[in-house]
């Protein structure tokens, strides 16, 4: 190759590959947080469903009884 011509990363391809894996590192790194909240955000959702058979539970039994508050 003659001095002053294209790099030998450019030319192999090489530099773009490494740039490919840095970008598959970080998108890989934030894709594992967004799970991780997604996650947490379930059982958010799953303990407030929760709560709310549980309200349920206690407005239909007070009904049943036929309690009045």
């Amino acid at each position: 190759m003659q001095k002053g011509g294209i790099p030998i990363s450019e030319f192999s391809g090489s530099g773009a590959t490494m740039a490919m894996h840095a970008t598959l590192k970080t998108f890989i790194t934030q894709s594992e947080r967004q799970t991780d909240k997604l996650i947490k955000l379930t059982w958010a959702i799953v303990a407030l469903t929760v709560v709310l058979v549980i309200g349920l539970a206690m407005q239909l039994w007070l009904a049943a009884q036929g309690c009045q508050l």
